[in-house]
């Protein structure tokens, strides 16, 4: 596939994932420092999948304790929304707001549910973030032989 085709198809799917708000402007602020520093979303977005699965199982194994930490909760929520924020993840950061609130309040039943909503919503950016992985690599592997064309 010609790789002009192929970052016009990815300009309209990051366009859609901004329409559906599962990214906002920063993940746009991010792809225009890219023109200053190759390879800056790749690196940026395999970070934030490194960091944000961690930061999932992590969750996942304080949410399953019988007495469950609070303020260790809120703090992994809030890192998690930090996560989220870094590539414009708007509805994974919401989610980690709601999920901070509810650690913060102590309320068991409310951080299992707002957990949840964060797995959901964490895992269509995740999604969403290795479909514009793939683009970008097959983009970045066009490149040469555009050049030499």
């Amino acid at each position: 596939m010609s790789g002009t085709r192929l970052e016009q198809q990815l300009k309209n799917f990051i366009r859609s994932l901004r329409e559906q708000g599962i990214l906002d402007h920063r993940f746009n602020q991010m792809k225009e420092l890219e023109n200053a520093t190759p390879g800056l979303v790749m690196e940026v977005i395999t970070l934030v999948l490194r960091d944000g699965d961690a930061g999932i199982e992590e969750l996942t194994r304080n949410l399953r304790q019988r007495d469950i930490n609070y303020p260790k909760v809120a703090d992994l929520a809030h890192k998690l929304k930090g996560i989220g924020s870094s590539v414009g993840g708007c509805r994974v950061s919401a989610a980690c707001v709601e999920l901070r609130q509810a650690s913060n309040a102590k309320n068991k039943q409310r951080c299992l549910a707002d957990f949840d909503a964060v797995k959901r919503e964490y895992l269509v950016l995740r999604e969403s973030l290795n479909h514009i992985l793939q683009m970008e690599r097959t983009i970045n592997a066009d490149e040469p032989k555009r050049r030499r064309e």
